[in-house]
């Protein structure tokens, strides 16, 4: 499958729209949105809080499965920010696993 934005998007949508538009199609962490949109990891997150609430405008949800530690398997259920943490608050490692959203 493959992930080229200039196919999948049409010229003229804004980074937000993109995002929405593949979310839509299927699961993505914020590491391969940056890459189809061309744009920083970091400005990813950013996007998504804003794509959340415009998802429920239009009666969507923005599903997220959580980050995870990859080192004792904790899950930051808790956590609302889009942004990866610096480290698990259990085991105090920093080989953190990304989220996965979709917009269902």
């Amino acid at each position: 499958m493959s992930l080229d934005a200039d196919s999948k998007n049409g010229q003229g949508k804004t980074i937000r729209q993109q995002i929405f538009s593949w979310l839509c199609d299927r699961e993505m962490t914020a590491k391969d949105l940056s890459k189809v949109v061309k744009i920083p990891e970091k400005e990813v997150a950013i996007h998504l809080k804003h794509i959340g609430k415009s998802a429920a405008a239009k009666g969507k949800t923005l599903e997220v499965h959580p980050f995870e530690c990859l080192s004792c398997g904790y899950l930051f259920k808790e956590r609302k920010r889009f942004t990866r943490p610096g480290r698990c608050p259990e085991c105090k490692d920093t080989h953190v696993e990304s989220p996965v959203f979709r917009i269902l």
